[in-house]
C-alpha cells in the first residue's frame, strides 16, 4: 500500500466519519428545524472528502475532473438548499415574522 493509497484512504475514513457524526447529531437533535443543521456537513464537507480521495486514488483525467466538477456543485448548492428547506419549514410552521406590504 503506497502513500497515495493510503491519502485516499485517510479522506475517505474522514468523508465516513462526518456523514456518521452528521447521523448521530442527527438523531440525537430535537425534531424539527435543529435538524436541518445536521444535513449540510455531509454535502458541505464529506461530499468534496469523498471527490478528493478519489482524485487522489485515481489521478488527473476526464472521470476525476468529473468527479470534482459534481462534488463541487453540489458543496455550492447543498447548503442554500437546507435554508431554503428549514425556510419552508418555519414558514409552514408560523414561526417566520410577516412580511410588510410597503
Amino acid at each position: 500500500m503506497g502513500p497515495r493509497d493510503v491519502a485516499a484512504a485517510v479522506l475517505l475514513g474522514l468523508a465516513a466519519l462526518v456523514v456518521v457524526l452528521s447521523g448521530l447529531g442527527l438523531l440525537a437533535a430535537p425534531r424539527g428545524l435543529p435538524r436541518v443543521h445536521y444535513l449540510t456537513p455531509a454535502t458541505s464537507i464529506a461530499g468534496p472528502l469523498t471527490g478528493a480521495g478519489y482524485v487522489v486514488d485515481q489521478g488527473w483525467g476526464i472521470s476525476p475532473a468529473l468527479v470534482l466538477l459534481i462534488v463541487g456543485i453540489l458543496a455550492l448548492t447543498g447548503p442554500p438548499l437546507g435554508a431554503a428547506i428549514g425556510r419552508a419549514t418555519a414558514a409552514e410552521k408560523e414561526l417566520l415574522p410577516e412580511e410588510s406590504s410597503s
